[in-house]
C-alpha cells in the first residue's frame, strides 16, 4: 500500500474513532422504513420516519415522527427480536398519532435481557397501521447507538453494517431529518 493509502486508512480510522467519541452516551436512534411482507404489501405500505432514544440508567426514552404512511397508524411497539433484523415480540405499547402522518413516544424500565437486547441491537421500533397490522406492521426500524452514516464508496473498517441507510439520520432537534 502507498505512503498516500495508508496516510488515508489512518485518517478513516481516526475519524471513526472521534466519531464514536462525540455520539451522546446512552444515545439510540433509527429510521424508519416501510417493511412489506409480501409481493402484495410492497406496493401497499409506505412511508418514513425517525425516531431518537436516550437510555439514562435502565430507563429508555423515545420520540419519533413519522409520515407518508398509505393507511393511519393504529399503534406502535418497541420491539424485541432475537437479532438485529430479525422480528420478535412487543415489550412496550408506545403513543402514536393515529393518523398517515405524526409522532411517536414512550418510556421504558428496562429489565436487564432488554437492557441486553438494547446493546445487542435486538430492540425496533414498530408502526402497525391499517394496511399493515400487527405482526407484520408498516414501519420498522432497529435501535442502534447513534452514529454517522457513510456516504456510498467510502471504505468502512471493523463492525460497520448498521443497516440505516446513506445520509439518513435521526433528528435530536425535533426537525425533520431522514
Amino acid at each position: 500500500m502507498s505512503q498516500g493509502g495508508k496516510a488515508a486508512w489512518v485518517g478513516l480510522a481516526m475519524a471513526a474513532c472521534l466519531a464514536s467519541a462525540n455520539a451522546a452516551p446512552g444515545a439510540y436512534e433509527t429510521v424508519l422504513g416501510p417493511t412489506p411482507i409480501s409481493n402484495v404489501t410492497k406496493t401497499e405500505l409506505t412511508g418514513e420516519g425517525a425516531v431518537v432514544a436516550t437510555l439514562n440508567g435502565d430507563t429508555l426514552q423515545l420520540t419519533g415522527t413519522f409520515e407518508g404512511m398509505s393507511s393511519p397508524a393504529i399503534d406502535a411497539h418497541i420491539m424485541m427480536g432475537e437479532s438485529t433484523g430479525i422480528p420478535g415480540d412487543p415489550i412496550l405499547d408506545l403513543t402514536a398519532s393515529q393518523a398517515g402522518s405524526g409522532t411517536i413516544s414512550g418510556s421504558l424500565k428496562l429489565s436487564r435481557a432488554q437492557l441486553a437486547a438494547l446493546h445487542q441491537g435486538r430492540l425496533y421500533v414498530q408502526i402497525n397501521s391499517q394496511k399493515g397490522p400487527a405482526p407484520g406492521g408498516n414501519l420498522w426500524g432497529w435501535l442502534l447507538p447513534e452514529h454517522l452514516k457513510a456516504g456510498q464508496d467510502e471504505p468502512q473498517m471493523g463492525s460497520w453494517y448498521l443497516p440505516q441507510g446513506e445520509g439518513l439520520r435521526a433528528s435530536r432537534t425535533g426537525g425533520k431529518n431522514f
